[in-house]
């Protein structure tokens, strides 16, 4: 057993955009370890350079996300205005992807200390929350501090750590009239290093597997814990 912290949330509109992306911004069905970090961080009030201080509080702390629902999808088009000279001197078009309506399960492990101060800081936050940029604000439905169990390596709506592609043993769970959706498998950061200038540098870039809701696999290198029914795995433990 585990003590661990849920935080259920939901939002009208999120977005976490792939790294290499530029004039075509697709978005990771679920948010990231350091999107899941970042929010931690924004609850308790820390700035980027606190956040990924080496004396942080939140260094250690170990992350998950649980996919809750299957949402909505669109691609929106945006403007830059690049300026020259105080003048307007190209306009540039980007096309971004979005989620709608998405609601997910943050996991968080830490000591019972920690835990409460995350418990309470989710109940206040000193920041607004939000899921991907600024303006995609986050509303927070439940909290709890609960036991986890050790769970079976059976994963779906959920990240798993490392290329599911290469790992042995994988097998899919066939159910019958289920789609089964690809798997994406996307090279992220698990911390950022801030430089003088406050410009943030990624480190520990490592694999990611986000499994999406309806394709359940068992994955049996992979380490499980479940909370109420679902199996998770830390993603930077």
């Amino acid at each position: 057993m585990e003590r661990i912290l849920a935080v259920q949330v939901r939002a009208t509109v999120a977005s976490f955009r792939r790294p290499l992306d530029h004039n075509y911004q697709r978005t990771l069905p679920m948010p990231p370890p350091t999107t899941l970090i970042g929010i931690a961080a924004a609850a308790l009030g820390l700035s980027d350079r606190q956040l990924w201080a080496s004396e942080s509080p939140l260094r250690h702390l170990k992350v998950s996300v649980l996919a809750d629902s299957e949402p909505g999808s669109a691609r929106d088009m945006w403007t830059v205005l690049k300026i020259k000279g105080n003048k307007i001197a190209e306009r540039s078009p980007y096309f971004r992807e979005l989620l709608f309506f998405p609601r997910y399960t943050l996991l968080y492990g830490s000591d019972e200390d920690l835990l409460h101060r995350l418990e309470q800081a989710f109940r206040d936050p000193a920041y607004p929350l939000s899921l991907g940029r600024e303006d995609e604000l986050m509303l927070v439905d439940e909290i709890a501090i609960a036991e986890a169990q050790d769970g079976d390596p059976r994963f779906e709506g959920t990240v798993l750590p490392g290329d599911i592609r290469q790992m042995k043993g994988v097998q899919v769970v066939m159910k019958p009239a289920v789609y089964l959706k690809p798997i994406l498998v996307e090279r992220l950061p698990l911390r950022f290093r801030v430089d003088d200038r406050g410009v943030r540098h990624p480190e520990e870039i490592t694999p990611l597997s986000f499994l999406p809701l309806g394709t359940e696999m068992i994955v049996p290198t992979v380490k499980a814990l479940q909370w109420q029914g679902r199996n998770f795995a830390w993603l930077n433990s």
